[in-house]
């Protein structure tokens, strides 16, 4: 992963998945931002969008239902979402960082100390 770093370009997986979730932004998310914001209203089908793309999960592993990234991939999500509508990108954040994180986290220990495997 460090390799990028210094040569300024993505591996193919990145790239890949910052492209992806730029075309739902531009498609699916610009369309209707200005009305949910004129609105005041929160947009769930956007939201459910998201998790259909598996994007809520992108940080946590396969086997526990995620898709196997990691947090640099998060943040490619989020800066993509973020470029926007800023209220997606933290919601996306908010329900991975704040919500299913810390259940992840504290659940895999607490098994893991235990002795469970399911």
């Amino acid at each position: 992963m460090s390799d990028f770093l210094s040569t300024g370009t993505l591996p193919d997986h990145y790239e890949q998945l910052a492209k992806t979730v730029r075309d739902f932004a531009q498609s699916v998310v610009a369309p209707v931002a200005a009305q949910h914001d004129a609105d005041h209203s929160f947009p769930y089908e956007v939201v459910s969008g998201m998790a259909d793309m598996g994007l809520f999960g992108l940080p946590f592993p396969e086997e526990y239902g995620g898709m196997g990234g990691d947090y640099f991939a998060l943040c490619l999500a989020l800066e993509e979402l973020g470029k926007v509508d800023q209220s997606v990108a933290i919601t996306l954040e908010a329900g991975v960082s704040l919500g299913a994180m810390p259940v992840y986290r504290f659940e895999t220990r607490r098994r893991s100390k235990s002795g469970c495997r399911s």
